[in-house]
């Protein structure tokens, strides 16, 4: 656990690290404030009818009514793999996550983009995104309760980021720099989490050789 806990450390810290650049250069303006406003412009200009149903289709994939049946499901399937004391590891982590991200969306307190642009009512403020936070640590928690490793780890954060971040983009709700806080914050929290209490990850079992002098 301990050796664990120091691997992740500093994964954590790289990911929180380059979610202090992302919101530093979004409250500082300049150069990067203008990349993220014209992203966000390009985004609105191009939007229909069919690319907005699809968005909110999207984005309601992450919702707590979605996130968390799905954690108890592998909540109980990390108890029967690894022991009933993880049983809630994902609902905790994914939980106690969502509430440092409304924290520290308090604290950052980054404005909306302009309310007419919004196709939907957001609450809070911007910056981290905290459907895009909750689809990464969601997923995530998912992914290291069942035992997935390897590739298909790291990507599939990525991916759900990615969808969701789009989507609430679409919708007018966030600048694109939101979703990358989002996605950095959700997966130093889960470096973190990941470190301390997750199930250890399958690897794989080991046959011994024949024994052939018989």
């Amino acid at each position: 656990m301990a050796v664990r806990a120091a691997r992740r450390v500093p994964g954590a810290a790289a990911h929180f690290a380059a979610l202090a650049i992302v919101a530093s250069a979004a409250a500082r303006g300049g150069r990067a404030a203008d990349i993220d406003r014209a992203l966000f412009e390009r985004v609105q200009a191009s939007r229909g009818t069919a690319g907005i149903a699809v968005a909110r289709a999207i984005s309601a994939l992450a919702e707590p009514a979605v996130a968390y049946p799905l954690l108890a499901v592998a909540g109980a399937h990390a108890g029967r793999r690894a022991g009933w004391q993880y049983t809630l590891w994902p609902c905790l982590a994914v939980a106690s996550g969502a509430a440092v991200r409304r924290r520290l969306s308090q604290t950052i307190a980054r404005p909306r983009p302009p309310e007419q642009a919004w196709l939907i009512e957001p609450e809070g403020f911007s910056l981290p995104s905290k459907h895009t936070t909750l689809a990464v640590l969601t997923v995530g928690a998912c992914v290291r309760a069942t035992g997935i490793g390897g590739v298909p780890a790291r990507v599939a954060p990525l991916l759900a980021a990615a969808g969701i971040g789009a989507s609430r983009v679409c919708l007018g709700v966030h600048w694109p720099a939101d979703v990358v806080a989002g996605w950095l914050f959700a997966e130093g929290w889960l470096c973190l989490a990941d470190g301390l209490t997750a199930p250890a990850q399958p690897v794989g079992h080991v046959h011994p050789a024949p024994d052939i002098t018989r």
